[in-house]
């Protein structure tokens, strides 16, 4: 008799416990369930940010706004509000308008590479070309051009890169995300090989630079202009 009350005492033991145990599992998992609902107010960019930005001046151009999301759809290094520590630090690399910001977005310093993506291999060379030379403003950061040049007393013109990637226009590149007005959009960058580098700055010394618009499938481009064409043109 006393082992049967001794067995019924040790299972509403275990019952209790079994319960308690249910209950603070799932006290535990209301509360995480309504932490991840819990709204938390963001940044959000309203329109694109250029590497270089400072997060305090694109709240107070209105680049940046400030929305609501659920904690659950947020990552752990969202930014939550400009303050004093954050207000200088600046935005490390081009935000599309509708993005989050994100603390590894931003940065005391930026890398001045960082304006401008040059492709591993390359070099980076800028020449100054007129309206006409830039297809009437039609060359843009990411074309592929051909490069044709003229001698400076202009008896032929000739065929100087078959192709060219454009990296900038003025201030304007592929790592941007807005056009920079305030550049100057007569100069274009181009990622040129080594081999081609020299040849396109000897072409600015001896003459002038013509370019022209690239489609995706290969074109003809003539008779190419030498090292020693470019050489005798001086």
């Amino acid at each position: 008799m006393k082992l049967s009350k001794l067995w019924y005492a040790l299972a509403a033991a275990l019952a209790v416990l079994a319960g308690t145990a249910v209950y603070l599992y799932q006290s535990s998992a209301d509360s995480r369930a309504l932490a991840g609902k819990r709204a938390v107010t963001v940044l959000v960019a309203k329109s694109d940010l250029a590497v270089g930005t400072r997060l305090g001046d694109a709240l107070l151009l209105g680049a940046v706004t400030r929305e609501v999301y659920p904690a659950a759809a947020l990552p752990s290094d969202v930014v939550t509000s400009v303050t004093a520590d954050n207000d200088n630090l600046r935005i490390n690399h081009a935000i599309d308008a509708g993005q989050l910001l994100l603390q590894s977005e931003l940065s005391d310093y930026v890398n001045p590479n960082a304006l401008i993506q040059v492709p591993a291999g390359r070099v980076a060379v800028s020449v100054n070309v007129d309206d006409a030379a830039r297809v009437a403003n039609f060359v843009q950061p990411g074309a592929r051009v051909v490069a044709y040049w003229t001698p400076t007393d202009a008896t032929e013109s000739r065929v100087l890169l078959p192709a060219a990637d454009v990296l900038a226009v003025g201030a304007t590149s592929t790592a941007s995300s807005t056009p920079d007005q305030n550049g100057n959009n007569a100069l274009v960058t181009f990622a040129l090989t080594p081999d081609d580098a020299p040849r396109m700055v000897l072409a600015t010394k001896t003459g002038t630079v013509y370019l022209g618009l690239l489609p995706k499938a290969a074109v003809k481009t003539g008779n190419a202009a030498t090292d020693s064409t470019l050489r005798a043109a001086r």
